[in-house]
């Protein structure tokens, strides 16, 4: 095998591998999570003195700036970290897999003919 196929090979195994790693599509969301203390109204409760009651949200900035937030539930939050970490780890493999491509389009290691789309 030359070593223009071993290097072929060697990068189309690296996009296979970076593929595999992808987080499943549908447990994917784009944005923040930040925690807020806010005041129940209460006189008589604890956040009247200043301590307040912890809330989550997801911040999310939409096309022409408007900003959404959405307070998630103590019984959500692992998901949603899960799947904000998920959205980033998904443009991660995205940047990883186009480096390769770059690579592979530097070093005219491509084929000339495109390959079948794999079946989803």
């Amino acid at each position: 095998m030359k070593k223009h196929d071993r290097e072929r090979k060697r990068l189309e195994e690296r996009k296979k591998t970076i593929a595999a790693s992808v987080p499943p599509f549908e447990e994917i969301v784009r944005g923040s999570l930040f925690e807020r203390k806010i005041k129940c109204g209460k006189a008589s409760c604890h956040c009247a003195q200043g301590q307040g009651h912890p809330v989550t949200y997801l911040s999310v900035t939409l096309k022409g700036g408007k900003t959404v937030q959405i307070t998630v539930p103590k019984k959500l939050l692992p998901r949603v970290q899960r799947w904000v970490k998920n959205y980033s780890d998904f443009w991660s493999a995205l940047e990883q897999v186009s480096e390769v491509n770059r690579q592979l389009l530097r070093k005219r290691l491509l084929d000339s003919e495109p390959r079948e789309p794999r079946a989803q």
